[in-house]
Formats: structure tokens, C-alpha cells, sequence
């Protein structure tokens, strides 16, 4: 099987599932509690708070572990929205951010939110971000490092940059960024966000990077009174061998980008009017949208999975309730458009040979 879903989630390290059969079998007291056991436990949370720390250039007082980035994003919009006590004017987001932004910023900030438009490509104008900042100054600018069904990299170093000069909070959803790009200036951001299951971790468990704390689950004095709840040390664990794994590679993906676009040239030799989503944009390594002529997305993911090629149809967010994401009518795609994406990303174990197989 050619698994082409990796944007969704990828498959765990063989290392990462012994770390954490071993943490659930060895280390499993509870971080809280004031004996040995419970205490060796917390120890090795905090190296793992440590070292991740470490990699991303920040201090190990500025990282939360969360249950993802949708937990994380959340944490952020309701804290702004908190400390500010109603008094932020207006936050700026922009139109293709993933639901846990949007959804979480209606839910916060209703009519105080103002939407920055992307162009053809799917790249974020950040000289229209500017002139809206400059017009009024918000309370939070969000941005995603990457899109998650183009692949498209958005211009983040840059809008960190505007917003540390202005005094702006910036909060930079990472997720499918930490685990394929460099997070080399992502401690310019004030806050961001990533899960390890991305880049071969456990689900249900992420990091929040922010410059001040941010505090959100009651109930209990963990990650220093910021997120109540007993942590999940398998989980960690688990992130923290799969993190440390992806730092130890590299992130040289030329030949992995080369294999990418001979499979689109292809593509483009045997469909006729194919589009391909941010064709004309610098995109992550992995990841390919292609709006095809004919035939609706899901019974291209019918078809390939029965051939032994596993695809999307785009966000597994949107997917899970059968509607389409922002980023279509961002884009300008029709409804006919809309339904026949399909979604294409792989990971550091795919092969040639599987880019040659899918077309």
C-alpha cells in the first residue's frame, strides 16, 4: 500500500510505539504525585519539555503540552479574548485558516474579525495584512506557516516581523511545518502551535510555544497552572522520540520534491484542464492538490484505495463533516471544482517508486 494521507496524520515510528509501550508499562504513576514513582515521572516530562525546547530555540518555561494544535489554537483566541477583557478591537485572521482558528475566533470575537484574502495561488498579500494593520491595530494577527491542503507556505517570518514591530501578538498555526521544514524563526512568533502526529508521533498530543503564559484548563496545577488535568507521559514520550528522530534527519528534501513534481508533470501529460493547486507557489515538499476534470474526489479515493493507494479529498477537519473547506471559494473554484480535489501528501518514507505507481 502507497500511503499518500500524510498531511492528515502520518504512521507512528516503530521507536515511537516502544517508547510509549514502555512508558505505559513502566513509568505509568501519576507526574502529580509526591512519591518516587510519581516524581521519576515527572523528571522525565520535563526532559522532554527540555530537549524539545532545546531544538526550537526557546525556553522550556514556554512550552505546554496539549492534546494538539486544535487544543492549542483554541487556547490562544480564548485567552486573548479574556485578557483582554473585551477590549480588543479586532483581530485579524486569515481566510483559509484551519476551522480550530476561524471557528474559535467567531466563537470569541464575532464581528471584531477581519480577513486577510490570498490570491490564486493560495499565498496569504501581505501588503493587504499591512494596510489592515495600519488602518487599525488588532488585538492578534493569526497565520498558518503552511496550508494544509495545498501545501502552499505562507509568508509567516515576515508577519512575525510586522507584528513584533507594531506590538501585535502573532499566533502561527505550525503544524504541518514542525516535522517537514526547518523550525529555524519560529521563536519570532509570540505564540505557536504543532502535534506530533504529523510527523510520525502519537495522536492526541501537541505543544503550545507562546512568550507569556497562557492559561486555559482549571482543575489542577499542571504545566505550571496553565492546563489542569494529569499528563499524558506516554504521549509525551512518545512526541519526544519522534521529534528528536526528525531533528537528528535533517531537512533536505530536494530529491523528495523532485519526485513530486515529475508525478504532477505526468499529470499533466493524461488529464486534459487539470489544475494544480498552487502549482505557481513555493510549496511544501510533500503535498500536491489536484482539481481533476472528471469524476468526484470521493470516487477517485474509492478507486485508488481498491488499487492500493490511500489519498484524501482535502482536510480531514472538513471531510469529517462533509463540507467543503474555506480555501475553495478563497481560490475563486466553482462547487463542481470543489468536489473533484483530491489531496496528495507524502512523507519522509516515500519512495520513488510510489510517486511512480499513484501516476
Amino acid at each position: 500500500m502507497a500511503y499518500f494521507d500524510n498531511n492528515s496524520t502520518t504512521k507512528p515510528l516503530a521507536e515511537v510505539l516502544v517508547a510509549m509501550q514502555n512508558a505505559s508499562a513502566k513509568n505509568w504513576a501519576n507526574p502529580s504525585s509526591p512519591h518516587r514513582s510519581g516524581c521519576h515521572v515527572r523528571a522525565l516530562i520535563e526532559r522532554a519539555r527540555e530537549e524539545i525546547a532545546q531544538t526550537l530555540n526557546v525556553e522550556p518555561k514556554q512550552l505546554t503540552f496539549t492534546s494538539g494544535a486544535t487544543e492549542s489554537n483554541n487556547a490562544v483566541l480564548s485567552y486573548i479574548a479574556k485578557s483582554q477583557d473585551g477590549g480588543c478591537g479586532n483581530i485579524l485572521l486569515s481566510s483559509i485558516e484551519h476551522p480550530s482558528i476561524l471557528e474559535t475566533a467567531q466563537f470569541h470575537f464575532s464581528e471584531k474579525i477581519r480577513t486577510v484574502r490570498i490570491n490564486s495561488d493560495g499565498v496569504v498579500q501581505i501588503e493587504e495584512l499591512i494596510e489592515l494593520m495600519d488602518q487599525e491595530v488588532p488585538g492578534l494577527v493569526a497565520l498558518m506557516a503552511v496550508h494544509n491542503e495545498t501545501g502552499v507556505v505562507q509568508p509567516w517570518q515576515e508577519v512575525a516581523q510586522v507584528c513584533r514591530d507594531r506590538g501585535v501578538w502573532f499566533h502561527c498555526d505550525a503544524t504541518q511545518w514542525i516535522g517537514k521544514l526547518d523550525p529555524a524563526g519560529l521563536n519570532s512568533c509570540s505564540s505557536f502551535s504543532f502535534s506530533a502526529h504529523k510527523f510520525g508521533g502519537p495522536k492526541g498530543v501537541g505543544v503550545l510555544v507562546s512568550n507569556e503564559p497562557v492559561s486555559w484548563v482549571k482543575g489542577g496545577g499542571q504545566e505550571s497552572e496553565t492546563r489542569g488535568g494529569t499528563e499524558n507521559f506516554p504521549g509525551i514520550e512518545g512526541m519526544r522520540v519522534a521529534w528528536m528522530h526528525h531533528c537528528s534527519t535533517g531537512y533536505s528534501f530536494d530529491l523528495a520534491e523532485s519526485w513530486r513534481d515529475a508525478f504532477e508533470e505526468r499529470m499533466n501529460h493524461q488529464f486534459t484542464h487539470l489544475k494544480i493547486i498552487g502549482g505557481k507557489a513555493k510549496r511544501l515538499w510533500n503535498t500536491s492538490l489536484l482539481c481533476l476534470p472528471e469524476f468526484n474526489n470521493l470516487e477517485w479515493v474509492s478507486r485508488l484505495d481498491r488499487l492500493g493507494h490511500v489519498v484524501s479529498n482535502g482536510s480531514a477537519c472538513s471531510t469529517a463533516r462533509d463540507q467543503p473547506s474555506t480555501l475553495s471559494g478563497a481560490i475563486g473554484l466553482n462547487a463542481s471544482e470543489s468536489r473533484r480535489l483530491v489531496r496528495i501528501s507524502a512523507s519522509q518514507a516515500t519512495t520513488e517508486e510510489d510517486w511512480q505507481s499513484l501516476g
